[in-house]
């Protein structure tokens, strides 16, 4: 899925534990993906480019197969839980981490491998494949988490747009993908772009929530602590 739903998983977290960083658990819903950026820019992982100019993310056997996704999730529970004595965080981080493989079995097409090494059975149920199904799935997803969340209004504006945003990524279509044929680095340069973008506005409008406001004191409250 794109960055603006995984994002939208660490405010779950944020809500259960308010006094941890934001940031940290963005980092840890899209742990898979910038892997994969870091490993695109390598060459280790890469896409390709059909005849018609649609991409395909056909070669991420380490950064997004489900060894990597819950694997990965366990030792930074374990590393949090045992090393760094914060059980409830290591809960959170390590839910956040598997969370990315998750979405993305629903959102890619078959190209999730069990482990790196065997190229088959691959996993994905190609929501990708119907664009606007794809962005209802994802903004419902999104509102979901602001609505637990309980956000304020900029967050929800944020959120939706941040889906539309996607938008023209989802219907490119065929020939979309065609300049990046001739540039591994456009895709994780665009994607790494979307991370932080999403980061930056969730993690400004976060903010302003009913959750995290202290309410007011009272007239008799104020008397009281006189």
């Amino acid at each position: 899925m794109y960055a603006a739903a995984h994002t939208s998983l660490a405010l779950l977290a944020k809500r259960q534990h308010p006094t941890r960083s934001l940031l940290g658990f963005m980092a840890a819903a899209q742990g898979a993906e910038l892997t994969w950026v870091a490993l695109s820019y390598t060459g280790t992982e890469h896409p390709t480019i059909d005849a018609h100019g649609t991409l395909h993310l056909e070669y991420i056997p380490y950064s997004h197969s489900l060894l990597f996704g819950f694997g990965g999730a366990l030792l930074l529970w374990a590393l949090l839980r045992y090393l760094a004595r914060r059980p409830q965080a290591a809960t959170a981080m390590g839910l956040l981490f598997a969370s990315h493989v998750v979405l993305d079995l629903i959102q890619h097409e078959p190209n999730i491998r069990l482990v790196p090494w065997m190229t088959h059975p691959t996993f994905g149920l190609n929501l990708q494949a119907h664009p606007w199904w794809d962005f209802a799935i994802e903004t419902g997803l999104c509102l979901a988490c602001w609505a637990y969340y309980r956000g304020g209004r900029k967050l929800l504006v944020a959120l939706v747009g941040l889906n539309l945003a996607n938008l023209p990524l989802m219907l490119a279509g065929e020939g979309g993908a065609s300049p990046m044929a001739h540039n591994r680095f456009i895709l994780p340069t665009v994607i790494l772009g979307t991370i932080l973008l999403a980061w930056a506005v969730v993690g400004r409008h976060a903010r302003d929530t009913s959750a995290l406001r202290t309410p007011a004191a009272t007239p008799q409250a104020a008397g009281v602590a006189s």
